[in-house]
């Protein structure tokens, strides 16, 4: 009989973290300062890559259509020549020129950020299952799983997310407003990590 009354006890504890983990769900718009450590945490290397791919575009484009005007064997060895000069000069400066143009791409950012609408589309949402980072510049999306650990401070709550780039999600405990930070902080310490407090 007392086996039969742990079991069903047992059963009702489990079923309620079930349904109040599945019930869980929460949406914060960011401020200033979790937009910026966002973007240079997600998008800088991000764009860094696209930018590359878009500077290797432009060399290979240029030397086909240098390749496909050739018109004798003199043109050849020039184009040979130009390529080898290209090239040599891609990789030795590539990295200044992407990182240039990332930069400029991340001031036109920052000074679009005094726009409200453009503010109000960095947001993370909060489910049972995932989290989804949103921003103009693009999203990812976390699975709880990947959270490997959870550290509060007395200014920000912070996720460590096990992925390849080691992304960590920084959420500000100063905010105001509609944020419910207690009931993140109380679903990430019972159903996902133990969080370390600082």
């Amino acid at each position: 009989m007392t086996r039969m009354k742990k079991n069903k006890f047992e059963w009702l504890i489990t079923n309620t973290i079930r349904m109040n983990t599945s019930k869980f769900s929460a949406e914060f718009e960011l401020n200033i300062n979790e937009i910026q450590k966002l973007n240079k945490m997600y998008f800088k290397r991000l764009y860094k890559g696209r930018v590359t791919f878009f500077f290797v575009i432009i060399m290979v484009s240029f030397l086909l259509f240098d390749f496909l005007n050739l018109e004798s064997q003199e043109d050849f060895f020039r184009f040979q020549l130009r390529s080898l000069v290209l090239i040599v000069s891609f990789f030795m400066f590539h990295y200044s020129f992407v990182n240039a143009t990332c930069r400029i791409l991340f001031k036109l950012v920052r000074r679009l950020m005094g726009y409200s609408s453009l503010i109000r589309k960095y947001k993370l949402n909060f489910t049972s299952s995932d989290i989804h980072v949103n921003s103009p510049l693009g999203a990812f999306v976390h699975k709880w799983s990947q959270i490997d650990k959870a550290v509060l401070t007395k200014d920000f709550f912070f996720l460590y997310v096990k992925d390849k780039d080691q992304h960590i999600i920084s959420i500000s405990n100063k905010c105001h407003g509609n944020r419910n930070m207690s009931d993140l902080i109380t679903f990430v310490d019972c159903h996902v990590t133990q969080i370390m407090k600082m």
